[in-house]
């Protein structure tokens, strides 16, 4: 079993134009079209089980469109194994409201990604946002680390996620590309917190062996979650440079889906 905890999608009728947007600005390639059918068409082709998506409101107007939308998606996840988190802004004024309709709705988390909504990781518009959701019992997954295409200023580097950790202690909080995207030995220094999780998208090509086998030995590999970031890596590319490290099978499962099942209480096949 393989589950994807770190994808993107857009609508049909804006998908073209966006992946050509962004992966024009970051100069980077894109694995697929960036629609729902281009998502589940390379989950069959790299064997992936479920993907989840992480949508980014990058104004607040959006949030709650965004998330209308995720539902539908979620309702017919048995169909196209596809689940997605809900969308969340630091400005969205009502977060509490939507956070328990979120819940109420069967939402396991939502994604924030502080680069693209112009906010620090430790403001307290985020932190807010987060202690409801892990009130909820929801995680949060962070964009962490350098943004490719808006690589300055960083709002959520290691730094910034430290002081996040030691304000609100969470245990449901994901930080994105194993932890800080470009940023792995401040990670190593100032992340070794077994309570957060990590997923490990967009990160091989550039960590090197020896950060991923600290960082995994700091966190423990009950913590780590295979992800891509898909349009912009793929599962077979991620799988194939994972199984490269010296991981036991136990470690290689917990990673690759059993972690997965646990945040989002399903069982594994």
């Amino acid at each position: 079993m393989l589950i994807d905890f770190h994808t993107h999608t857009f609508p049909d009728k804006i998908a073209a134009a966006t992946v050509q947007n962004l992966a024009g600005h970051a100069h980077i390639p894109a694995y697929t079209d960036g629609t729902q059918q281009g998502l589940m068409d390379s989950m069959a082709r790299d064997g992936v089980d479920i993907s989840i998506v992480m949508p980014v409101a990058t104004n607040p107007a959006q949030v709650e469109k965004i998330n209308r939308r995720a539902l539908e998606t979620n309702t017919a996840s048995d169909k196209t194994g596809i689940i997605s988190f809900g969308a969340m802004h630091p400005e969205f004024a009502n977060y509490k409201t939507e956070l328990r309709w979120l819940r109420e709705n069967g939402f396991k988390g939502i994604k924030i990604h502080p680069d693209y909504q112009n906010c620090y990781v430790n403001d307290p518009s985020i932190l807010n946002i987060i202690a409801e959701a892990e009130s909820l019992g929801l995680y949060t997954t962070l964009h962490a680390g350098i943004d490719v295409g808006y690589p300055d200023p960083v709002h959520c580097s290691p730094a910034h996620a430290r002081e996040l950790v030691d304000t609100l202690h969470p245990t449901h909080v994901i930080l994105a590309h194993t932890g800080g995207w470009k940023q792995w030995d401040a990670v190593i220094e100032l992340l070794a917190d077994p309570a957060l999780y990590f997923d490990i998208s967009f990160s091989f090509g550039l960590i090197t062996p020896e950060q991923f086998m600290t960082i995994l030995n700091q966190h423990g590999s009950k913590h780590l979650l295979f992800a891509t970031d898909s349009p912009w890596d793929t599962a077979a590319h991620t799988l194939t440079e994972l199984k490269k490290l010296p991981l036991t099978q136990e470690q290689q499962d917990d990673i690759c889906f059993k972690n997965g099942c646990r945040l989002l209480r399903l069982e594994a096949k």
